[in-house]
């Protein structure tokens, strides 16, 4: 072979990008050698620095190196085989990424070509991850940045050019390397392609939000994972796992993405409230588990662009990273190997399931129960229980004139998400079973994706009494149901028989025919059987009654069913003199689900309502110590309006040194609040969101491109007063300017948290420009928005003026942190030296008043 003497382009690279005249002449040089290449067939499939030589170190000499795993044109479609090569992560094709190799031709190669330009001109990767998993993701979701956004000197025709290359489809991108110099020879010819245009910005607000999503990642042992972007991928043939998770996944409402690597990727997102989506998805990493028990299974969630398309963003890097960490410290005592699961997952899953601490900041989901008796947890210790007595006192008291008295009872708990319904239940139950020591209780829990299936919510209680769990055998199973049915001693043998068979339906745990005449019958029979499960479960109640007093208890009954409910309204009604009571727990829109629950029976409801706030100041200082000054224990309690869950995690949050973001678990609580609210509305909160809890109307419409005035306000605005997420004020900051609040900072939170990165640059740039219109003489305001803008050279600026103003207010302390801030951000020469001047002005001062405040303690 020839010898060849210099370095490779990653070489080069590595030292410094190439300028403009050399980049375009390595395109050239490339483009021509993979022009030679495609007009015979051959499509080289790795290209990437490292396999481009720079002879003699002079880009003249390019030569395109390692056709090692080229293919054919005509052998492109054939199947994909174990270990075969695809390309490298960084710069390989979408079409490569996800195993589509009838796809492949000579425009993987000009995509792969692309990335290399767009190194070359910008000094950087196009797409970046440190763990090949979500830089997948990315190559397949995410556009790279335009080369004009890092390197603006770059020509417009040149940055759309790139921009053709790296598109996501094939179709878009020049067809081989000729076609590539035919289109550098049109940019040559073309006399106004040396001209910069300005930069494209977004100049409104757009309709994407960023959404709480969870992610379930797993990849089998057998596929080594890639631990650099530079390195040349093993492909992964299609595996059972892949295939057996487009079944299993739909019942959890799953998007399934497989991966290149190996890895398969199951997004959840939309399903509801935060902790029901993480829930679902903590089932669907189970059961992922317990389909192929030596693939290692992680959980995360977190924020991403929710568009029905495979997330990017922090969930997914965090997704990779713990996937790397599960695969580098496999536990296979343990079969199906643990889910790892992040701190956020943690938060939103209660004590239903099975979990322990695993690396910092890591726990392993081990098991879901049917409906544990642990309380919540907070800090590693049960969460104290304050500010719900007299609920507590009443239910007890109706629970226990149930048990005495001359009738059942049924009881109703109503309230939103995170109030305390679980928790109250928990205490109430530990409370009787110490009074009651004969009391039987029978828990029961209600799903959203089994919602409407007929004896959904009865089956859990029945299932958690026996002790039945779903990867049990039938015969074990069937077992377990007998067992439950033998402790109703008034029963005889072949009484127990029957009524197990009947109660097999309403689990789900089939008894064969010959188990009871009565059954055989039914079995011909689906009236007779409709007829006869109603009798066998009364009978069963009745005689489980005799033994003592029983407690139903059924949680989330707004994703019940109505066959459960019809069948204990009538136990209500038929045990009139038995020791019976049921306890319904539900979210407030119960009522609207099921109109007419109960058919007559007597309920007694109860509606929880926001926690006291002197309850609330009982929880923080239990936890967090009465060291926390009184107004950071006021804040929190305001921050988290009186819902127990919210205050928790904002307990959590400061413990952890996290006090000045808000945690994701309570964003996504708040996220199912805003779901409700039409889309255009959601566009209109997200810009208001950037001013800050008070916005004013023009000031947001301007924001969304429309500062004339267009009948968005007209008719969102109104219609969020009266469902009370906004409240308009009498005075304005500015005049002639309507002035609006959010009537709750969570709200505004859970907006804000919703914008992408772009969005929020643009905004507060916005934000920016029209506060100055208005007159805004704050310059600390105007810096944080031109800050957060992207504009530092103007944030430079008002920091400097903020900075003036401190030291006029005679606060020296505030200005050194203004003139730090305007420093950190890389000021010109004379402004940093009034900022240098500043900063020691006011250090002195301090200096001074440190020393005074000395003196005065010594005296």
């Amino acid at each position: 072979m020839e010898w060849l003497e210099g370095e490779s382009l990653a070489q080069r690279l590595a030292r410094q990008k190439l300028d403009l005249e050399e980049s375009l002449a390595l395109l050239r040089a490339a483009a021509e050698a993979l022009g030679a290449a495609h007009a015979r067939g051959v499509v080289h499939r790795d290209v990437k620095p490292s396999n481009l030589l720079l002879v003699g170190g002079e880009v003249a000499g390019l030569k395109v190196l390692d056709f090692g795993i080229a293919r054919m044109k005509r052998t492109i479609g054939a199947l994909t085989q174990t270990g075969s090569v695809m390309g490298t992560p960084g710069y390989m094709a979408p079409e490569q990424a996800t195993g589509e190799r009838d796809r492949l031709d000579a425009r993987a190669d000009i995509f792969s070509l692309g990335a290399v330009l767009f190194e070359c001109l910008t000094g950087r990767p196009a797409f970046q991850g440190q763990h090949v998993m979500a830089l997948l993701a990315k190559l397949l979701m995410e556009d790279p940045p335009r080369v004009r956004n890092l390197r603006p000197e770059v020509p417009q025709e040149l940055d759309d050019f790139v921009a053709r290359m790296l598109a996501k489809d094939p179709e878009q991108r020049p067809r081989d390397g000729s076609a590539v110099i035919e289109a550098l020879d049109a940019l040559e010819r073309d006399p106004t392609s040396g001209l910069a245009a300005p930069p494209v910005l977004y100049e409104a607000i757009t309709a994407c939000e960023l959404r709480l999503l969870s992610l379930v990642a797993a990849r089998e042992p057998r596929f080594a994972p890639c631990d650099s972007a530079a390195s040349t991928l093993v492909a992964a043939e299609p595996s059972d796992l892949t295939r057996k998770l487009y079944m299993s996944a739909q019942p959890f409402g799953a998007r399934v993405d497989a991966l290149a690597d190996g890895t398969i990727v199951l997004s959840i997102a939309g399903v509801g409230d935060a902790a029901l989506q993480a829930a679902r998805a903590a089932r669907c990493a189970l059961k992922l588990g317990e389909l192929v028990p030596e693939a290692s299974v992680v959980l995360t969630t977190g924020r991403a662009e929710h568009t029905g398309s495979l997330p990017v963003g922090p969930v997914m890097d965090r997704a990779a990273a713990l996937l790397a960490l599960a695969e580098r410290d496999a536990r296979p005592e343990r079969s199906p190997a643990p889910v790892w699961i992040d701190d956020v997952t943690r938060a939103l899953l209660d004590a239903r399931f099975e979990i322990e601490p695993a690396r910092s900041g890591t726990f392993f989901l081990l098991q879901e129960r049917e409906v544990g008796r642990s309380a919540r947890t907070l800090l590693g210790k049960p969460s104290p229980y304050v500010g719900r007595d007299r609920e507590l006192r009443n239910l007890r008291e109706l629970l226990e004139d149930s048990f005495g008295g001359p009738e059942p009872r049924a009881i109703l708990i109503t309230g939103p998400p995170g109030i305390g319904k679980s928790r109250l239940r928990y205490e109430l139950i530990e409370i009787l079973r110490e009074r009651h020591p004969e009391l039987t209780v029978a828990v029961g829990r209600g799903d959203s994706l089994s919602a409407g299936s007929p004896f959904s919510l009865l089956g859990s209680a029945l299932r958690g009494a026996a002790g039945i769990t779903g990867g049990e055998p039938a015969p074990a199973q069937r077992e377990r149901l007998l067992s439950l049915v033998a402790r109703a001693q008034a029963l005889t043998p072949g009484e127990r028989t029957r009524i197990a068979a009947f109660l097999g339906e309403i689990v789900g745990t089939p008894f064969p025919g010959e188990a009871d005449p009565r059954f055989l019958a039914a079995r011909q029979s689906p009236a007779l059987m409709a007829d006869q499960i109603p009798l066998a479960y009364l009978d069963f109640m009745e005689a489980a009654c005799a033994a003592g007093p029983y407690l139903l208890v059924l949680e989330d009954i707004q994703w019940g069913d109505a066959a459960s409910l019809k069948l204990i309204a009538r136990v209500l009604r038929e045990l009139r003199d038995r020791p019976f009571a049921v306890l319904y727990l539900a979210r407030v829109e119960v009522r609207k689900v099921f109109p007419v629950l109960w058919e007559g029976s007597e309920v007694h409801e109860i509606t929880l309502g926001a926690l006291p706030r002197r309850a609330a100041e009982e929880l923080v200082r239990q936890i967090l110590g009465d060291g926390l000054p009184p107004s950071e224990v006021a804040r929190l309690v305001e921050r988290a309006s009186g819902n127990a869950f919210y205050l928790e995690e904002l307990i959590r949050a400061v413990a952890e040194g996290r006090a000045d973001r808000l945690p994701e678990t309570i964003l996504g609580m708040v996220e199912a609040r805003l779901e409700a609210i039409p889309a255009e509305a959601r566009r209109l909160l997200r810009a208001a969101s950037i001013f800050g809890e008070a916005f004013w109307k023009t000031g947001a419409l301007a924001l969304l491109g429309d500062a004339g005035g267009s009948t968005l306000a007209v008719d969102w605005l109104p219609w969020m007063l009266q469902r009370e997420l906004l409240e308009r004020r009498e005075q304005s900051r500015f005049s002639d300017e309507e002035e609006y609040a959010f009537r709750h900072a969570l709200i505004r939170d859970g907006c804000y948290a919703m914008l992408p990165d772009h969005d929020r640059a643009l905004g507060h740039r916005l934000a920016a420009e029209w506060l100055l219109q208005a007159g805004e003489h704050d310059a600390k305001v105007l810096a944080e928005h031109f800050e957060r803008g992207g504009e530092p050279r103007l944030a430079v600026e008002f920091y400097l003026h903020a900075a003036e103003q401190a030291l006029a207010g005679s606060d020296p302390a505030a200005a050194r942190a203004l003139a730090d801030r305007g420093l950190a951000l890389g000021a010109e020469r004379d402004v940093e030296a009034v900022l240098r001047g500043i900063r020691e002005g006011a250090s002195r001062a301090l200096g001074v008043a440190d020393e005074r405040a000395a003196l005065s303690s010594r005296s």
